[in-house]
């Protein structure tokens, strides 16, 4: 993950933190409470969908990383000989018959 999506992921959930916070001590007030209790329980779940994304897609990258150098072998190993390798038949020219 490159460092200016890592900081946008972290101030995302840094956001979302703080505004979890914001509801938790708004509902302190009894006849907001049912409500800011179901909003700042949506904020927590973004909050945790978020962080287990940003988790998921670093172990994604990471995955994507090791399987790379495989792919590069197996693709070297299956490509023709080169022209200059000694064991390469030699091509006959083929020409039309002329009537």
């Amino acid at each position: 993950m490159d460092a200016a999506l890592q900081t946008q992921m972290t101030v995302a959930a840094l956001i979302c933190s703080v505004a979890a916070l914001f509801f938790s001590l708004l509902a302190a007030f009894p006849g907001l409470k049912g409500v800011l209790a179901a909003i700042r329980d949506g904020v927590l779940w973004f909050a945790l969908f978020l962080v287990l994304g940003g988790v998921a897609f670093v172990g994604w990258q990471r995955i994507q990383e090791l399987t790379k150098p495989a792919a590069g072998k197996m693709t070297q190993a299956s490509s023709p000989p080169s022209s200059s390798s000694p064991f390469v038949p030699a091509v006959k020219e083929v020409t039309p018959p002329t009537h």
